[in-house]
């Protein structure tokens, strides 16, 4: 951490985001480290990395520093590729309007190879400019960002006191062969449901029997 390389005592300004790479193991050492944004009236955002192992250190630094941290998870390929768009429109507006005609026959010839659909000719061009123009769209998991799975919820109007209930509802209604792949499971805080990863060959099917049970 360059905040731990760094006096304490070296103010350094206009800081308005800290990214820490794994949660420091006291409460001490983390409000140093995101103290350094949002200072003199301020605002600013500080980002912890956390595995699931470490997760105990999060709870412990929100217990003694009595703040509540906004837990999210693994971004999925499509939040990435429409953060990845907006920040090419934003470099748009770097463009010297004097060069725009330039192109201008480009263009025209784009548009008519998608048949005059000059939205899908836009589309395929942001897709080049972000860099994900060769990669397949696949899902991956909120809880530790596995590939090919799916996270769904359960929530229960009452608390439980065993995550077999989770498990028996499952079991219940989904074929063995979906039922068996079911992995990560977690209950809430709370007791009143739990969240699991479903292999994404079998999310439609899972989705079409709630539903129909629903």
């Amino acid at each position: 951490m360059a905040t731990d390389v760094a006096s304490r005592g070296l103010d350094i300004p206009s800081v308005d985001l800290v990214i820490q790479v794994e949660p420091p193991k006291d409460a001490e050492t983390y409000i140093h480290r995101s103290g350094r944004t949002a200072r003199a009236g301020r605002s600013g955002t500080c980002i912890a990395f956390y595995t699931i192992k470490q997760k105990m250190l999060i709870q412990a630094i929100e217990n003694k520093a009595g703040i509540k941290m906004d837990k999210i998870g693994v971004p999925q390929p499509e939040q990435v590729i429409r953060a990845s768009s907006r920040d090419i429109l934003s470099s748009l507006k770097e463009v010297n309007q004097k060069v725009v005609p330039l192109f201008a026959e480009a263009a025209d010839e784009l548009i008519e190879q998608h048949e005059g659909n000059a939205q899908l000719a836009l589309c395929q061009t942001l897709a080049l400019l972000s860099g994900h123009h060769k990669e397949e769209m696949t899902h991956r998991s909120l809880l530790n960002g596995q590939e090919d799975c799916v996270t769904f919820q359960i929530s229960m109007s009452k608390p439980f006191y065993s995550v077999s209930l989770i498990w028996n509802i499952l079991r219940r209604y989904l074929p063995e062969k979906i039922s068996g792949n079911i992995r990560g499971m977690r209950v809430f805080v709370d007791n009143t449901g739990a969240c699991f990863d479903v292999l994404a060959t079998d999310m439609e099917r899972f989705e079409d029997i709630f539903a129909h049970e629903a």
